[in-house]
């Protein structure tokens, strides 16, 4: 059978339903988050610098679960992992100055979090070999990493990923390039700067809220994430790495990339937010276009292996493993199936 359990799960995903999704209680959501807290996981560099990471479940291979840009694994992949994890072990990952990982001076890619991912697994505390499964931003590290170590990959599954040259693509069909000095950077870079001059304070003031969590995260998370980002240099590690992005899609681009017959899977949000009532015709024009360059993209991904699939996700918004988690967890399962299948 050409793609296994992958061909049976893209079957089922394109004549599947959308369903509507019931959100959990305050109360469902902190106990999810719950083990995030926990450093138990949490890897240690040659360097000293630590890496946090959150795993559950056992087997091989390891499932690794990377985030998009500006989400903690925490709440990107909380309400899925405990499921994939009766499948296989599962670790999120946090980057650099994230969650319970640390910062560093210096500028930050997808080349410097790719290598940091690298690092820790190196240390042998998470074996693999790996299932890499990012979402949106996070299939860069994924791309990235396989790339370097496809000894150690055993499969992949992109929910719905960024793709390389991406912002020159959006450049093309006439979307604006991102400002790397506007929005949630610029909010970032102002929280390291109140926490440097020491006008913010764990457990003291914090005008900006740079320190104060969503009451829905579980104390001692939002304890282990305050501590961290007492220290400046995590917000301003934050920063630089959410600046990059243009340059992020630069990096990624590798025309030599193939994956073999590797098991991937690739899941396309079928469900855009609405554009805004005022906006002018040319950019709905535009932001048509780059649906349909999404669109291909994917496919070109879903082509980097002869086993490749993209599957287009009725009713699934971006963020995907909460909108249809149940899709995302099939998904991982099948490919970890496929990889035990081929390793045997």
């Amino acid at each position: 059978m050409r793609h296994g359990w992958l061909g049976l799960l893209a079957a089922g995903l394109i004549s599947a339903p959308a369903q509507a999704q019931q959100g959990p209680s305050i109360e469902e959501i902190r106990a999810m988050l719950e083990p995030y807290a926990s450093p138990a996981d949490v890897v240690t560099l040659p360097d000293g610098r630590q890496v946090g990471f959150t795993c559950m479940g056992q087997g091989s291979p390891t499932v690794i679960l990377i985030p998009g840009m500006g989400d903690l694994a925490a709440m990107s992949w909380g309400n899925v992992q405990p499921e994939m994890a009766k499948t296989t072990r599962v670790c999120t990952w946090d980057r650099p100055g994230w969650g319970l990982s640390d910062g560093a001076e210096g500028k930050h890619t997808v080349a410097t979090s790719t290598a940091t991912l690298e690092a820790a697994l190196a240390t042998g505390k998470i074996p693999g070999p790996y299932i890499l499964v990012g979402h949106s931003l996070g299939s860069y590290e994924s791309l990235l990493y396989a790339d370097r170590h496809p000894d150690q990959t055993a499969g992949m599954v992109l929910v719905d990923p960024s793709f390389p040259d991406q912002v020159a693509t959006s450049s093309r069909v006439g979307l604006p390039a991102p400002d790397p000095e506007a929005g949630l950077p610029a909010a970032i870079r102002k929280c390291a700067v109140v926490i440097r001059e020491g006008r913010a304070k764990l457990g003291g003031p914090d005008p900006d809220n740079c320190m104060t969590y969503p009451p829905f995260f579980p104390p001692p998370l939002a304890q282990a994430l305050g501590a961290k980002v007492s220290n400046p240099v995590q917000y301003e590690t934050m920063a630089s790495f959410l600046g990059s992005f243009a340059e992020d899609s630069k990096i990624v681009i590798n025309p030599s990339r193939t994956y073999g017959d590797m098991p991937l899977i690739v899941l396309t949000a079928t469900v855009q937010p609405p554009p805004p009532p005022d906006m002018p015709a040319e950019m709905r024009t535009a932001g048509e276009r780059f649906m349909e360059e999404w669109s291909r993209a994917h496919d070109a991904l879903a082509a980097l292996s002869s086993r490749g699939i993209n599957a287009r996700v009725p009713g699934a918004v971006h963020d995907m493993q909460r909108s249809r988690p149940q899709v995302v967890v099939d998904a991982v399962e099948a490919v970890v199936a496929e990889a035990r299948e081929a390793a045997r």
